[in-house]
């Protein structure tokens, strides 16, 4: 066993149950491990913890366990099944996209399983994570028999630890380009091959809920649509019209299909739908001069914060795209402002809502707090997983 034993002084969080292990919190360590597993123990010898090692990463370890066992097939098989389970539980009926593993949500540290249908897209974020596929990748198999299963590793921890980058194939015949996957009755596409993360953004789903359920007639602008899901939602639930706005002509693309997808022309005089390839920042400037008026504006923007040193800068950005969406609210209109960078907190981002609300002059208020839905879990003892906030504004 490879053992990592923590300077005194350095265990607090490691006792909190916290999964990840710093660093600069190990003292020494001795021993080895073909499988990478590691174990933490105090300053005086006592067992803190047991994971996999990812030595070349400022994370040096994540911990699956604070009990003294094993960590064997049988214990991931408890651990995928128990994940698997909660899903069962909290998926509505007619989706068959959303997470199957939320990482540290699932106590499965470093491990990321969205389902698409029958396409299981992962992400095994670390080196030791991948040294435990042996150990993950059975049991998913077993609760999805058939499925093609890709590993999606264009991940920056990965390229952090020398780890290969191209996408491979776990399981099936071939990588597919695409998957076809139904959310709330609704059938959208997935990118596997060449889309953002594992191909679509499964955590907005009861936000898109939300937007559905308050679209009757409203007209809609989608800000960073990407796959136009928004859209879609809102046209689903009665919207007039709705318009995306990317930067990516290859998302507009996709946005256009899913309309097609759902019996949503985007050609024609029967057309509700605008998609428009530009600069969001330089497009919502170019709106607010024209002097346009939406009754629902969605901003949901990329993670402008990665790092610590990108929050000023970040929480700039957030406050000029909200700012100008507030200008080109109707009276009455809805905002659903949307951050996805965990280094930004709700309180945080409630500020720089209210500024951005402040400089454009209108008086808003909050109608909800929403981040993930309940298929993205997120451990007690790791609150950095809470990263989506979803802020639902009115301005009258």
């Amino acid at each position: 066993m490879r053992t990592l034993h923590l300077a005194k002084g350095r265990d607090a969080a490691t006792r909190r149950r916290h999964p990840w292990l710093f660093s600069g919190a190990v003292a020494r360590e001795e021993g080895s491990s073909s499988d990478g597993v590691v174990e933490a123990r105090d300053a005086s010898g006592v067992f803190l913890a047991r994971g996999f090692a990812s030595p070349a990463a400022p994370i040096v370890a994540r911990f699956w366990t604070f009990e003294d066992r094993r960590l064997d097939a049988d214990f991931a098989r408890g651990r995928v099944r128990g994940a698997v389970d909660l899903r069962r539980r909290v998926v509505p009926p007619e989706t068959d996209g959303y997470r199957v593993v939320n990482a540290e949500g699932d106590f499965l540290p470093g491990l990321v399983v969205d389902r698409f249908g029958e396409v299981l897209a992962v992400q095994s974020t670390t080196e030791g994570t991948d040294r435990a596929r042996p150990l993950w990748l059975p049991p998913l198999l077993d609760v999805f028999p058939g499925a093609t299963v890709v590993q999606k590793n264009n991940l920056a921890s990965r390229k952090g630890e020398g780890l290969p980058q191209a996408d491979e194939l776990l399981a099936g015949d071939a990588i597919p380009e695409r998957a076809a996957f139904r959310e709330h009755g609704l059938s959208y596409l997935a990118e596997i091959s060449a889309g953002q993360k594992t191909g679509f953004f499964l955590d907005q789903r009861e936000n898109r809920r939300l937007v559905r359920s308050l679209a009757a007639g409203r007209s809609l602008l989608d800000l960073f649509s990407y796959s136009g899901a928004f859209g879609v939602s809102a046209l689903a639930g009665g919207a007039t019209r709705v318009a995306h706005v990317d930067v990516s002509g290859a998302a507009l693309e996709l946005a256009r299909e899913n309309h097609r997808r759902n019996g949503q022309p985007v050609e024609g005089a029967e057309s509700r739908v605008e998609t428009r390839e530009a600069d969001v920042f330089d497009d919502l400037r170019a709106r607010a001069l024209a002097g346009e008026r939406w009754d629902f504006i969605v901003t949901d923007p990329p993670a402008f914060a990665k790092r610590k040193a990108d929050v000023n800068k970040a929480c700039r950005g957030y406050k000029d795209i909200n700012r100008l969406a507030f200008q080109l609210l109707a009276p009455g209109g809805l905002l659903l402002a949307c951050s996805c960078s965990g280094r930004i907190p709700a309180d945080l981002f409630q500020k720089v809502i209210f500024a951005a609300a402040l400089d454009a002059g209108r008086p808003a208020r909050l109608l909800e707090r929403r981040g993930a839905g309940p298929d993205h879990p997120v451990s007690i003892d790791c609150p950095e997983g809470d990263y989506l906030k979803a802020f639902l504004l009115e301005a009258p």
